[in-house]
């Protein structure tokens, strides 16, 4: 009988083993893809339950996650990147990179502050220029987050390198408080970090996001001048899925307040949203959203009645 249980007990100890490495390992590496002339795109590696695999807090909901989007820009005189993805796939970006151009990075841009975005800054910041919206440094510092830009800049930024110009923009507060939009006006393509992205908007009131401000913050988007996105994460997308998703936001916003306002109890909100017909109600970021929902409710519960 004792044997039996020791043998049973390893037995399910191999089973459990076995399970964390498939749930770990990607179900797809990275890949790149060539947006347009000079401009490349890094997406992946691809995971089950959430972008570094599954956790007691991210169970398995049948969609393949990932790291934010990477945006390489090619110039004669070196590279611009933007975002980094977590840090233990600078290795693997870098490889992406060469395949790309052997060129060194000179920049890099951060779209905000996220770890599955950011997280490669304490590796690139030995020998790269890492430039950022000031919250997004604040956030770094006050997260105890390593490698905090050390460049920082409030409305408006650009890096010219090798003749072309990198613009990066704060339009306001969106998915946290320090949300930059990268623009390549010469391409008339735009990362929006994760103020767009292909699924439903996830909201960080810990680091200062605004489901309010951010219809606004996509109006200034929709202002310049482009036809592509490089959206935070998924694959590339339209001006017009921009436009989308506004009107859906906003949607969401005025169910909300609604809830909020009659005092529907928080653990029932979430079903009473009825995002089906946004097509929000099971997408890659619909296990993040929930994690706000609180503040959500809070910042919509205290809009002015109309």
């Amino acid at each position: 009988m004792r044997i039996a249980l020791v043998i049973g007990t390893v037995v399910a100890l191999i089973v459990a083993a076995a399970l964390s490495a498939q749930q770990t390992k990607p179900a797809a590496p990275m890949q790149v893809e060539k947006v347009k002339d000079g401009l490349y795109l890094i997406r992946g590696p691809f995971n089950r339950c959430a972008p570094n695999g599954c956790t007691p807090a991210y169970g398995d909901d049948g969609l393949l996650h990932e790291a934010g989007d990477v945006a390489v820009r090619v110039t004669a005189e070196g590279l611009i990147l933007v975002d980094n993805k977590y840090q233990e796939n600078v290795a693997e970006i870098l490889e992406k990179v060469k395949s790309v151009s052997p060129l060194p990075v000179k920049y890099v841009l951060n779209t905000h502050h996220h770890t599955d975005h950011a997280g490669g800054d304490a590796s690139f910041i030995t020998t790269t220029e890492i430039i950022a919206h000031r919250n997004v440094r604040e956030n770094f510092l006050r997260n105890k987050q390593p490698g905090a830009p050390r460049v920082t800049f409030s409305d408006q930024a650009s890096v010219f390198l090798g003749g072309i110009e990198a613009r990066a923009y704060y339009f306001g507060r969106g998915h946290t408080n320090g949300d930059a939009v990268i623009y390549f006006p010469d391409l008339r393509v735009v990362h929006t970090g994760d103020l767009i992205t292909e699924g439903m908007p996830v909201m960080d009131y810990r680091n200062g996001a605004s489901a309010v401000e951010w219809v606004s913050t996509l109006d200034k988007i929709l202002q310049l001048d482009f036809d592509i996105v490089i959206p935070g994460h998924g694959p590339l997308l339209n001006k017009e899925r921009i436009r989308s998703d506004r009107q859906k936001l906003i949607t969401m916003n005025q169910r909300m307040a609604e809830l909020a306002k009659r005092n529907v109890p928080l653990d029932q909100v979430f079903a009473q949203l009825k995002l089906q017909d946004l097509g929000w109600d099971h997408t890659v970021s619909t296990v993040a959203f929930t994690g706000g929902l609180t503040g959500y409710y809070e910042e919509m519960k205290s809009q002015p009645a109309r």
